[in-house]
């Protein structure tokens, strides 16, 4: 019977890995872009939640889009910025630089990330951080443009995605709390499911003043620390959720055209903070932050 019950718990995590076996893509774009079928999106479900008086989530419903199955790359947003340089447009190159001072923001260690994270080879297919969304937004235009000289007989339009559409990619119809369908942060296997900060018991310690406790998780440095504590990591780490989207929880949050807020979490956030819903500032650029695009696709 014991082992009956912990088959139950991991079923619903079985059943949202199994679900991405038939990927849907579209012959106007590349397998880079995976469907997101119409259907319902629920937003706001921990308010929800935690509302007795009306514990209803807000449900909506989509047309079907397209988004691309991981983070938008640094060799991607390299590609954008030769293909303006080519060009001669050196007023929106130079506009869309990122913004690679990012990493002082964050631990006094992660300073080499300055010079190598955008520039090495190392990191090619890690997610591009340091943009606004006003150069997010850039790109994804650029990305109209170029698919429009393929004269397709179709209108793509590429856009940063609506909080909705985010959410409706990250979950689907479900009402979970992370995009795996489930409410743990390992498999059965004891693997992490994202890329969030985990730290344990080590961390935290009783202060000899007044007897509280403190998180002295970002203080000392010891012998195991960088191995807790990552940066990011490939765009397409870990598992993909039931549409094949990969890291819609950690990695980098990622930004929404319709508010000023990075949805999911990211590598410098617990466990807690990768939920679907978690959502932090995204008024500046910063290392824990990045995006990825949808696509709509209309017949002219």
């Amino acid at each position: 019977m014991k082992k009956l019950g912990y088959f139950l718990l991991l079923l619903p995590l079985l059943f949202a890995f199994g679900k991405n076996k038939k990927l849907q893509h579209s012959k106007y774009l590349t397998k880079h872009y995976v469907k997101v079928p119409a259907g319902k999106v629920y937003t706001n479900l921990e308010a929800a939640l935690i509302n007795t008086r009306n514990p209803n989530p807000a449900k909506d419903s989509l047309p079907d889009f397209y988004i691309s199955s991981t983070e938008v790359t640094n060799i991607q947003w390299k590609e954008f910025l030769m293909y303006l340089k080519q060009e001669g447009r050196m007023e929106e190159y130079k506009a869309n630089l990122l913004d690679t001072t990012v990493w002082r923001q964050q631990l006094a260690y992660n300073e080499p990330y300055v010079n190598y994270y955008y520039q090495h080879p190392a990191y090619t297919d890690f997610p591009a951080v340091g943009m606004t969304l006003k150069q997010a937004t850039t790109y994804a235009n650029w990305l109209t443009e170029i698919f429009a000289l393929k004269d397709q007989g179709v209108k793509i339009t590429f856009s940063v995605p609506t909080k909705k559409q985010w959410i409706r990619s990250a979950r689907g119809e479900s009402t979970s709390v992370y995009p795996w369908g489930g409410p743990y942060l390992r498999n059965s296997k004891g693997c992490f499911l994202a890329n969030f900060k985990t730290y344990d018991e080590r961390f935290i310690t009783r202060t000899n003043v007044d007897g509280e406790y403190t998180d002295t998780y970002q203080v000392w440095p010891y012998e195991g620390f960088n191995d807790e504590m990552t940066i990011t990591s490939n765009a397409n780490s870990y598992y993909p959720n039931q549409f094949g989207i990969y890291n819609m929880s950690g990695n980098v949050a990622e930004l929404v055209s319709d508010d000023t807020v990075a949805m999911g979490g990211s590598w410098n956030d617990t466990g807690y903070d990768v939920r679907v819903e978690s959502e932090q500032p995204a008024t500046k650029p910063k290392s824990t932050i990045g995006f990825r695009v949808v696509a709509v696709i209309e017949k002219l």
